[in-house]
């Protein structure tokens, strides 16, 4: 059997920063705990085969087991929003990954706007805390063209969440969706960074969720807090926290105006003073393409609803949830649609262009998209609208036509 000639110290770093213990690397690579420690001291040293199936379990290319020494130590960012009273002590492997690839993406992005000699905008548009909520809300709103009547005009859930996002992506921000976090531990995150700042989304998120946490995050790169701290530390310094409330009051001022509140016929007509019953919270989540919490925030910080009857309905809410626990699951997902839902439009449709520039190659556009060759042609056809490179239907082998 031949063994890897790697160093002890970078199989140490990538087993811990993709938060795999001894244990489970042993059982990812058919082998004992003791063996998988050897590596890590020196003492021994795996096969080509167990070092892949350990590349594989850490989701990192076989070629970072052969550096010199471990990259500097890894870093995450600021804001990371998640579920009040959770926490994110000890990082699950998914969460690692998608914080990982979220900072490689952006680099890819900006590596193959270089190579098409585009230079991206800075986001033009900021906000300072203490200034007013409405008055942030609306440069928001104008910035990103969406009107009270395209607004009402949404038919569902998701039609909300795909137009914030196009219309947010629109002005150079890499939306991404991360699968396989669990909601409880994160809902999303953002880097600020500029220019192609990111805003990552958990796809297990309620459609509603991801719309009130997509423009959060857009709060935050308003923001530009872009300081970066060790992954240790998040705990501590998710809630009560001064932009964090801020963010919050934007979030829900951008997503239900307050003139666009007063003039809802639901609140127009509403005889029963500061009471309100759930089929009238349902009216105004579909009116506003809003989950009921938010709806409920956005009467209270309006003087519209006690604070006592506020925390009745929250209460409510989470008890019929802790009950009905809801599964974001809509069956199967096709390789060709799951790969547009996690990256987004923009990021596919600037490597698509990058390969018809032959700045790149049909392989790289495979990688970067995280699908095989024989998807390439579902999905140029759904972001370019026809086939310009990848012929469709596959040949009697499975791969795509390459048109020439």
């Amino acid at each position: 059997m031949v063994r890897a000639l790697v160093k002890p110290e970078v199989i140490q770093w990538v087993r811990k920063n993709a938060g795999l213990s001894i244990e489970e690397v042993a059982r990812k690579t058919a082998t004992r705990d003791v063996v998988v420690r050897r590596w890590e001291d020196g003492s021994g040293r795996p096969t080509i085969r167990q070092l892949r199936l350990l590349a594989n379990a850490a989701k990192r290319p076989l070629a970072i087991f052969y550096l010199d020494e471990p990259p500097r130590k890894f870093s995450v960012l600021r804001d990371f929003r998640q579920f009040p009273g959770g926490s994110v002590e000890n990082p699950s492997p998914p969460l690692r990954l998608a914080i990982r690839l979220a900072f490689e993406r952006r680099q890819v992005a900006l590596d193959l706007a270089e190579y098409l000699n585009q230079v991206p905008e800075p986001l033009s548009i900021s906000a300072e805390i203490g200034e007013s909520v409405i008055n942030v809300s609306r440069r928001i709103r104008d910035f990103l063209g969406i009107t009270p009547d395209e607004q009402r005009s949404w038919t569902n859930e998701y039609d909300a969440l795909n137009s914030w996002r196009k219309a947010i992506q629109k002005h150079g921000v890499l939306v991404f969706q991360a699968p396989k976090v669990e909601v409880n531990e994160m809902r999303g995150f953002s880097l600020s960074e500029t220019p192609m700042p990111v805003i990552v989304l958990n796809v297990k998120d309620a459609p509603n969720g991801r719309v009130f946490t997509l423009m959060h995050e857009f709060s935050h790169l308003l923001l530009r807090n872009s300081e970066i701290y060790d992954i240790q530390d998040w705990e501590g310094r998710l809630e009560n926290n001064e932009i964090e409330v801020f963010c919050n009051a934007v979030a829900g001022e951008t997503l239900v105006p307050t003139m666009m509140l007063r003039q809802s016929d639901v609140v127009k007509y509403h005889d029963t003073k500061l009471n309100w019953d759930d089929a009238q919270l349902k009216k105004l989540s579909r009116e506003f393409s809003v989950s009921k919490e938010v709806v409920l925030r956005r009467l209270l910080d309006t003087n519209m609803i006690t604070h006592s009857r506020y925390q009745d309905h929250v209460m409510a809410i989470q008890e019929e949830g802790r009950q009905n626990p809801a599964e974001n699951q809509g069956g199967f997902v096709s390789p060709d649609s799951q790969a547009i839902s996690q990256l987004g439009r923009e990021f596919i449709r600037l490597v698509l262009v990058s390969c018809y520039q032959e700045k790149i190659t049909t392989s790289d556009v495979s990688a970067y998209l995280g699908v095989r060759l024989k998807h390439l042609g579902k999905i140029e056809k759904q972001i370019m609208g026809s086939s310009q490179m990848f012929d469709w239907p596959p040949d009697s082998k499975g791969l795509p036509h390459l048109v020439h």
